[in-house]
C-alpha cells in the first residue's frame, strides 16, 4: 500500500563566512547537520548589500555615510588664503 500522507522535509542552510575563517571543523559541522546525506554545496561571492541592509544599525550607518558624502559633494570648499 502506498502512503500518500508521507511528507518530505527538506532542510536548507546558508552559511556566510569569510574564507579566512574556513576550517575543517566547519566541514565536520556540515556532516553533523546532514548525517549520511548527499548535499549540494554552492560557493559564490556573497552580496553584502543585502546583509548590510537587513541589519537596521548597519543600514542606518550606510545611509548616514551616503548623506554625508552627498553633502560634501554639494559643499563649496574655500581655503582660508582664498578669502583675502
Amino acid at each position: 500500500m502506498l502512503d500518500l500522507d508521507h511528507k518530505f522535509i527538506q532542510m536548507e542552510t546558508t552559511i556566510r563566512i569569510n574564507t579566512d575563517l574556513l576550517t575543517a571543523e566547519i566541514i565536520e559541522g556540515i556532516k553533523t547537520m546532514f548525517p549520511h546525506k548527499t548535499v549540494e554545496i554552492t560557493i559564490q561571492e556573497a552580496d553584502t548589500t543585502e546583509y548590510i541592509l537587513s541589519n537596521p544599525a548597519y543600514s542606518n550607518e550606510l545611509n548616514e555615510r551616503i548623506e554625508e558624502y552627498k553633502t560634501k559633494q554639494n559643499a563649496l570648499i574655500i581655503k582660508a588664503d582664498e578669502l583675502l
